[in-house]
């Protein structure tokens, strides 16, 4: 139940605090004086997106709080801020939300019947909400919208998989062949750089040996060699350590120098002295070094990358390979979650044809009720036939939605003898507001702590019926909250309280507050709204007996 609605800087709703209670609350005020703010208001605190210029001229942000006494005896404060850039904010006691967390909760405290909902009447494809909704089927018509978005899924995976295979079978030999051609190579990764050094030394082998013996020759064969000359330093060495021992231990060293010159001399000459080798060899090598380039040319520029590719080849083939098992599990997915789903709608279609009668004749006694006699109201449930349908039974092919297998429309005829039309073409305003009333009464609530908002639901009525659906809301306002907007005196004249909405002018600008009326200021009120603003002493008297219940 919403016991205090608190509104700052909301249009011409500068600063209103309002206390609510439970039973039926009348809401009135002349056209114009803000009583569609005080629901845009309600309905932004329910999470719903705010009126084009609901932030105050020259303020910061507006705000909505709402608090409300749940049935255990605790409360909860909701509250959403609107800044005048846009953006927005909500809080659950005083506790940072998000907008859809904020909105989860709103929907079990607030339950607004506007022109909107009113136009749900107005949309074929809408009636089927409130057949469900009456025979309980909200949960199981929420798991076959999700079978029907895990379908969706599923096909689209299976479309994405189908097109893979298409390019896969297309590609298949090519991958082979590129694979082929790299594994026939087997390239190693610095291969062409051996190769290289090896083609040069080879294509210099004359070079390399001569230059080679001339080493040899230099350092240790000529009789002028390095080695040669070391010797006879040597010896002099000996001779001058003779007079002085200090030389003595630098002879070996001279030693240790001849043997490396020695060992120097004869790996070059190993090195160099390359017996013979097949120039067909040479050939065989850059045309291994032809093909390599080649390779490298075509798959990245280097041994390096055309490995890389060669794995990249792998891969793409192993994953090709494994695209027909996949296709394979998803036609099944497929098929399992059609067979749930044409189960599911099975069931809510039983349940949905058991509950149609029941509707229809409940809807009826309650148009009885508010002056609708003899008014016949039908629901007409339809199955399409589709060949390109999912579900298929032995009758054949039928259109199935995530909602169902049904189209649901509501018939209504005012009077006797007249073959009942789709509402939607029918009925009038004031019908509208009836049956919407009456859908109301027979409908299980939202949740039995909400508070109920009718906006307008006395539209296209007068008179007689008007005093019947005052008497109708007062009734369904027992033992839970209710405000209704209303501009007729026989209805408002039945609230347990009675508000005013007021539009006045302060310093220059106009503002918008929320007053409450009792005693004669409320009997002031019921007889402007019976003369259409002039408050006569008749008007008066009759006010006191629509007070009295007269």
């Amino acid at each position: 139940m919403l016991t205090r609605l608190g509104i700052t800087d909301f249009a011409l709703l500068r600063r209103a605090e309002v206390s609510f209670t439970a039973g039926l609350t009348a809401i009135t005020g002349e056209t114009g004086a803000g009583k569609s703010l005080l629901v845009g208001a309600i309905n932004f605190l329910g999470g719903q997106k705010a009126p084009f210029g609901a932030v105050s001229s020259g303020a910061r942000k507006a705000v909505v709080e709402g608090e409300f006494q749940l049935a255990d005896g605790s409360s909860v404060l909701l509250r959403r801020e609107l800044f005048a850039d846009g953006r927005s904010r909500a809080f659950i006691d005083d506790e940072s939300a998000s907008g859809k967390e904020l909105a989860r909760v709103a929907a079990k405290l607030l339950d607004v019947t506007s022109q909107r909902a009113f136009s749900r009447l107005l949309e074929p494809s809408r009636h089927l909400d409130f057949l469900d909704a009456f025979a309980g089927l909200t949960e199981s018509c929420r798991k076959m919208a999700r079978y029907e978005e895990d379908f969706q899924q599923v096909e689209v995976r299976i479309k994405s998989v189908r097109r893979r295979l298409k390019e896969y079978n297309e590609r298949r030999e090519f991958l082979q062949y590129q694979l082929r051609e790299i594994e026939q190579a087997a390239p190693a990764p610095d291969e062409d750089t051996q190769l290289d050094r090896e083609l040069e030394r080879l294509e210099h082998i004359e070079e390399i040996r001569q230059d080679g013996e001339r080493i040899a020759w230099l350092l240790t064969d000529d009789a002028e060699s390095v080695e040669s000359r070391l010797s006879e330093v040597q010896k002099l060495a000996a001779h001058v350590a003779t007079f002085d021992s200090a030389v003595k231990e630098l002879i070996d060293d001279i030693e240790s120098a001849r043997s490396s010159l020695k060992d120097i001399s004869r790996r070059i000459q190993s090195r160099c002295r390359i017996e013979r080798y097949d120039p067909s060899s040479l050939e065989q090598m850059r045309e291994r070094r032809r093909i390599l380039s080649g390779l490298a040319r075509r798959f990245g520029g280097s041994l390096y990358s055309v490995l890389e590719r060669a794995e990249g080849f792998k891969k793409e083939l192993a994953e090709g390979s494994s695209l027909e098992s996949d296709l394979e599990g998803l036609i099944k997915e497929r098929r399992d979650i059609l067979t749930q789903w044409s189960a599911a709608a099975v069931a809510v279609s039983q349940s949905r044809k058991a509950a149609q009668p029941e509707l229809a004749a409940s809807v009826k006694k309650s148009l009885r009720g508010l002056g609708a006699s003899d008014a016949e109201f039908e629901i007409r449930i339809q199955h399409r036939a589709d060949p390109g349908g999912l579900f298929e039974d032995e009758a054949g092919r039928w259109k199935m939605t995530g909602r169902g297998l049904e189209e649901v429309e509501f018939y209504f005829s005012a009077n006797p003898g007249i073959e009942p039309r789709p509402v939607a073409v029918i009925a009038s305003g004031g019908e509208l507001s009836r049956i919407m009333l009456a859908l109301k009464e027979v409908l299980p609530p939202e949740s039995d702590e909400a508070t109920i908002l009718f906006d307008e639901i006395d539209a296209g009525v007068s008179g007689r019926v008007a005093r019947l659906v005052g008497y109708k809301l007062r009734h369904l306002s027992a033992g839970r909250q209710m405000l209704v907007i209303t501009h007729l005196p026989q209805i408002a004249s039945l609230a347990d309280r009675h508000l005013k909405v007021v539009k006045y002018e302060t310093e220059g600008t106009t503002a918008t507050e929320v007053v409450e009326l009792d005693g004669e200021d409320r009997v002031i009120e019921l007889a402007g709204m019976l003369s259409g603003g002039s408050v006569s002493t008749p008007a008066r008297d009759q006010a006191r007996r629509l007070l009295a219940g007269d």
